[in-house]
């Protein structure tokens, strides 16, 4: 059933995935609630779990909401030997952003050689807790994987501070933040058989913001 969201705070971030509903967030945000809740534009609706990964921290969520817009994916990685521009945000504080649709990035991408390469993406970023399972997009507005957590210290160092509300303070000391890169997300996605698109062709204009589309494609997650 669907509910004003005044009173609610959202404690992590998600974006829509297809036409279904069916909502991307990280699985730390979602695992053990009692119930599932997502807000968007004043809309509280309940959801359910679809499908989880424990490995690489993700998991979909289904939803009774008809989206705008859904994301989509880039079709081709970023590239390995140099940094990008991009944008990551949490949708609580997408809210309360009044200048997102002349902001065209927040974060940059790190260069990183590690195990985990084509796995992780790791971004310098600003964001603070609430923003697991929010979406990183490309300056074309292409989804190019989700923030699940952030690393306090340099990019490869163990300390790390999961992104949802609630967490200690001291993730607002940190830097660098990581993401489940687009590759893994869509593995995920094909083995269960839940819908997404992807191309290499912009969904928006150089002139154009990815904050703007980032507000349109974001959902507030609630554990109940």
């Amino acid at each position: 059933m669907a509910a004003s969201s005044l009173g609610f705070e959202a404690q992590a971030s998600g974006v829509f995935l297809n036409a279904n509903g069916d909502v991307l967030t990280a699985r730390h945000a979602v695992a053990g609630c009692a119930s599932l809740y997502v807000v968007k534009d004043a809309r509280v609706v309940t959801a359910s779990l679809r499908a989880v990964s424990d490995e690489t921290d993700v998991a979909v969520l289904a939803t009774a909401l008809k989206p705008v817009l859904s994301a989509v994916f880039s079709r081709t990685e970023l590239p390995s030997d140099r940094s990008v521009a991009v944008f990551a945000e949490a949708y609580s504080r997408l809210l309360r952003m009044p200048d997102r649709a002349r902001v065209l990035s927040n974060a940059m991408t790190v260069v990183v050689t590690s195990p985990n390469e084509g796995r992780d993406l790791q971004l310098l970023s600003g964001v603070k807790p609430g923003a697991s399972g929010s979406p990183v997009l490309g300056v074309g507005g292409l989804l190019l994987g989700i923030v699940v957590e952030r690393v306090a210290g340099a990019p490869g160092t163990a300390e790390t501070v999961l992104l949802q509300s609630g967490n200690p303070a001291k993730a607002a000391g940190a830097t660098s933040v990581r993401a489940v890169s687009s590759s893994v997300i869509k593995r995920f996605l094909r083995a269960h058989g839940i819908d997404f698109s992807e191309s290499d062709a912009a969904q928006i204009s150089m002139q154009q913001s990815p904050a703007a589309r980032a507000f349109t494609l974001e959902v507030g997650v609630i554990c109940g």
